[in-house]
């Protein structure tokens, strides 16, 4: 069990360093940032925030495992559950501050997905029916409870993730910029990639399906990080005029 726990533990280290890699780069570009942008990229340090904090809990629950504690792992999963509920509200902003431009409009709609962030964690917390699996790979930990479950898939998953697909259609459509396109095309198709398997992840049954899962969120996030800052290759090659693109 050793090495694949170790493999585990790697894999967190290594989204979460990533995660907080593009945070602080966003971080650094926000002062840059007009008004109109502002929002923007506060909402994507949220998100990357909160993957990158997930991920940080999810190693402290690993290394649970490795020296038998299932005390500690039983309070670092119901830490974890509030950044794994909570990343739905900076996605919903971002997607319709994008849409109408309006930030206020953003904020009362992102807003709502807090009662059912606050309704899931409650379920979970109130029935505390968890899931234990122990694989070579490390734990994993899911909730049996069907009231939350579909509390998170129906209000926390579904609606953001079509929302995100719709967004997407949009764009590809769209008559803008290539250099425009690319970058929210490939945000948002990472941002995608990295809900979806995070998700996946969280109710994995298995240690190869939460190690595969969390490999496609690694590459999700680095692909979120090139999507915002493009390689010098790709901006030489297919966007020579980027210097003069906001």
């Amino acid at each position: 069990m050793e090495s694949g726990l170790s493999v585990n533990i790697l894999l967190n280290i290594a989204i979460s360093l990533v995660s907080f890699v593009f945070v602080y780069s966003l971080y650094v570009r926000y002062s840059d940032c007009n008004g109109n942008n502002s929002p923007t990229q506060v909402s994507l340090i949220l998100i990357w925030g909160m993957v990158g904090i997930y991920f940080i809990i999810d190693t402290l629950i690993q290394l649970s495992a490795f020296v038998g504690n299932p005390g500690l792992h039983l309070s670092m999963y119901m830490l974890s559950l509030i950044p794994f509920t909570l990343t739905s509200l900076p996605i919903v902003f971002l997607i319709i501050y994008i849409l109408t431009g309006n930030k206020y409009m953003g904020a009362a709609v992102s807003s709502m997905f807090l009662i059912f962030s606050f309704l899931y964690i409650y379920t979970v917390l109130v029935t505390r029916d968890i899931n234990l699996i122990t694989t070579q790979w490390g734990w994993i930990t899911s909730t049996n409870n069907n009231i939350a479950n579909t509390i998170y898939l129906s209000g926390l998953f579904i609606v953001p993730t079509s929302m995100i697909l719709g967004l997407l259609t949009i764009f590809l459509l769209k008559h803008i910029s290539k250099y425009r396109k690319y970058k929210i095309c490939l945000s948002f198709y990472s941002i995608s990639i990295v809900y979806d398997f995070l998700l996946l992840s969280s109710i994995s049954q298995t240690g190869e399906l939460m190690i595969a899962s969390k490999i496609l969120i690694f590459l999700g996030v680095a692909l979120g990080y090139f999507a915002n800052f493009p390689p010098k290759v790709v901006k030489t090659k297919y966007f020579p005029s980027i210097s003069t693109i906001n």
